[in-house]
């Protein structure tokens, strides 16, 4: 297993690297010497996040029964973005990358995670579309009805079947009866878990929603940074709109690599339709790129360090017992 996670931090390397080549390395020093004011807020901001996050997903995993340390849960949750930033599956590699790290009781494990993430995309759903219905109010160039459109229906249809509480897979496997998938009628059992975990432990959940919420903010928060470096005015809903968008298309782009491109043509579009000026989008996505990137690495560092000392305490205690023998002998 530790080979394995050799070869998944080997790769998510390489991945780094190519990634570093494209952009452009000159580009990424040219912007932390253009952003220094900004970059080490947004990066405070995110440190903050990342705790925040922890301490969800750990009061998730007490609930559970089972205790992680929050230096453990943070290298986990860094490691596995990483490789969910870096490659082409996003979240299908990054969440059961989770659980496989953590090398816990795999049931509850799962539990906790999947609720850790179904709150955080719940608070991080109704950002958005806070975001997507100010667009309207604060375009300047004229919106195209259609895109804002679609995008407020499917990120409403994502919050309206994350609130309901008969769960929809379930059903679902019903109606194919034996055609059903296996996959699916997996998700089916983890989805009513979680729909009666919600029901039975609504102070727990309570207090991780409000924990995400402030997550949430504080994403919204890099933006206002970010225009103040710039010397722009702050308007909420702009921030919204702005917030909104990006968080839109970081989800329908997540299967690029690093989302390379979509990043700077988000936000030079959000700056564009919020009356900011198109070019100066650029400092908002290539400021996020290097906070990325920097998580990324360290995500990859804690990851080859965690193998490397689990991988001497094996050879350690395979060691021990022909050490024992030769000395009674």
């Amino acid at each position: 297993m530790k080979k394995g996670h050799l070869i998944v931090a080997f790769g998510g390397a390489v991945i780094f690297a190519w990634v570093i080549t494209h952009i452009g390395l000159p580009a990424i020093l040219q912007q932390l010497a253009g952003m220094r004011t900004a970059l080490p807020i947004v990066l405070l901001i995110s440190l903050c996040r990342l705790l925040l996050q922890t301490a969800a997903w750990s009061r998730a995993l007490r609930d559970q029964g089972v205790s992680v340390s929050p230096g453990t849960l943070m290298g986990v949750r860094l490691a596995s973005q990483s490789m969910g930033y870096l490659t082409v599956l996003g979240p299908v590699l990054s969440e059961p990358l989770k659980i496989r790290l953590l090398r816990t009781p795999a049931e509850p494990t799962m539990t906790a995670t999947f609720l850790d993430d179904g709150v955080y995309w719940f608070t991080a759903t109704l950002m958005g579309v806070a975001g997507w219905l100010c667009l309207p109010l604060t375009a300047v160039h004229g919106v195209n009805a259609w895109p804002a459109a679609l995008a407020i229906v499917l990120l409403t249809a994502i919050l309206v079947f994350m609130l309901r509480q008969k769960p929809a897979l379930f059903a679902l496997v019903r109606r194919l009866g034996n055609r059903a998938p296996h996959w699916l009628i997996r998700a089916s059992i983890l989805e009513k878990s979680l729909r009666n975990y919600r029901l039975e432990r609504p102070t727990v959940v309570r207090r991780m929603f409000w924990t995400d919420v402030t997550c949430q903010l504080l994403v919204a928060a890099e933006v206002v940074v970010v225009l103040r470096s710039l010397h722009l005015p702050v308007h909420l809903l702009a921030v919204l709109a702005i917030d909104g968008i990006t968080r839109g298309l970081k989800l329908a782009t997540g299967w690029i690599p690093a989302r390379l491109g979509s990043d700077e043509g988000g936000a030079i579009s959000a700056f564009a339709l919020t009356g900011y000026s198109p070019a100066l989008g650029l400092a908002l996505a290539l400021t996020r790129r290097v906070r990325d990137l920097l998580w990324a690495l360290i995500g990859l560092c804690w990851l080859v360090c965690k193998s490397r000392t689990a991988s001497v305490r094996e050879n350690t205690l395979e060691q021990t017992p022909g050490t024992l023998l030769r000395e009674s002998a």
